[in-house]
């Protein structure tokens, strides 16, 4: 039973009755492991057979290309789900890694022990809410890549977290190097726009805290 909470959190048992969690849970292959910083836990082309959770820290997905440019497609925080889309494609291949972002602890669900399932019609449904969920998180990251000027990718990304967290303050869990991947800008220049907002009042800022100082429908410069 040790990880039984993390999967009852993922969201993989809102479609079952209480009183049937733990005979649904005992039915499933659910391992775990600790992974160290910048810690691969899935390459890309590998064939991933289970939907991962994050139990303790954080994963980032990134995509490296041929010129060595490095693009971080998500950053799953604890508790949220990843590889799942990959995990029922019926290739099963990842197409970028997985990395452990920091000091993390993963549980991972097999697939086959879901089909398995006496509860495999029930789990497959709450499996279609997450992947929706997956959807409308991949559909922020697009609104936020399509904002063409920096200041305003930075704004959208915070206003994702602020309504997320439910928090005027929200917490990055990306180093400047790696949120400047994310928003797919320079370093430098997200470095410098970041200054300019902290002096114009818009945002304030400490390590990975932000907090939004102006309201969404105040236009900024």
């Amino acid at each position: 039973m040790q990880y039984l909470e993390s999967v009852i959190e993922s969201g993989l048992f809102d479609e079952l009755k209480k009183t049937d969690y733990i005979e649904a849970f005992q039915q499933l292959k659910i391992s775990g492991r600790s992974y160290g910083p910048g810690e691969t836990i899935f390459f890309e082309g590998d064939i991933i057979d289970k939907f991962c959770i994050v139990k303790k820290g954080s994963v980032r997905s990134e995509k490296t290309y041929l010129n060595g440019e490095v693009h971080i497609v998500d950053v799953f925080d604890e508790g949220s789900v990843f590889g799942l889309a990959f995990a029922v494609s019926k290739s099963r291949i990842a197409a970028f890694d997985f990395i452990s972002n920091e000091a993390s602890e993963i549980v991972f669900v097999s697939m086959h022990s879901i089909r398995k399932s006496p509860y495999a019609e029930t789990l497959n449904s709450a499996l279609n809410y997450m992947m929706a969920d997956n959807n409308i998180k991949m559909g922020h990251k697009i609104e936020i890549l399509a904002e063409r000027g920096l200041r305003e990718r930075i704004m959208v990304y915070l206003h994702v977290l602020q309504a997320k967290a439910g928090a005027d303050t929200v917490t990055v869990r990306m180093n400047r190097e790696q949120l400047a991947q994310f928003l797919c800008v320079n370093r430098s220049a997200l470095s410098n726009e970041l200054s300019k907002m902290k002096k114009e009042g818009i945002i304030d800022f400490k390590g990975s805290s932000f907090t939004i100082l102006k309201k969404k429908d105040k236009k900024t410069k």
